[in-house]
């Protein structure tokens, strides 16, 4: 691979809903944010208990008005995450005219460049946030909610792959995280 490399591939809807529902994970694995989200669990749970309880003792009434909010609330919690990238990816697939066109990736010494059909972004490596690798796909987190994603498919070979991986920790700094996933 020279010094700078290019990759060029068509958006395609269920790559991004991996991608949305990976960053919706993340969004709630830390912080506040996580802690909403065990709130949530936990007073499920509790309605749960109380459901089960009340069809135990034999009061229906409590019953009847607990079951449909657990289960309706057990399938949002269930199906969360993907729905949330399904239903992102679908929204940049209606309403983002550039994944109509092929996307540039560049990679280079200088930074991580995206080029649409409508515009194009250059990313400094010391700007960089984290990069993470996935099984199919390299992450470039310009922030910590938000990166751009480069379907491994693009690059090639499992030989090109690695050369960009390679590539990839030469050029960020020290400081930032490059994971990769198992």
């Amino acid at each position: 691979m020279s010094e700078s490399a290019s990759y060029t591939f068509d958006w395609r809807r269920p790559e991004h809903a991996r991608v949305s529902a990976l960053l919706v994970r993340e969004m709630f694995g830390r912080g506040v944010r996580r802690a909403l989200k065990w709130i949530v669990i936990g007073v499920w749970l509790l309605c749960a208990a109380m459901a089960v309880a009340g069809l135990t003792m034999g009061d229906l009434s409590v019953a009847w008005q607990l079951v449909p909010l657990v289960v309706v609330v057990g399938a949002l919690l269930a199906v969360f995450y993907r729905l949330t990238g399904w239903l992102h990816a679908r929204q940049v697939g209606r309403n983002d005219p550039n994944v109509a066109h092929p996307i540039t990736h560049t990679a280079d010494a200088s930074g991580f460049r995206v080029a649409t059909h409508s515009a194009t972004v250059d990313l400094r490596w010391d700007r960089v946030h984290k990069v993470r690798e996935t099984e199919d796909m390299f992450l470039v987190y310009y922030i910590p909610r938000f990166a751009y994603f480069l379907p491994k498919r693009a690059v090639g070979s499992s030989r090109e792959v690695e050369e960009l991986r390679n590539r990839i920790r030469g050029w960020l700094p020290a400081d930032t995280p490059y994971e990769q996933d198992s």
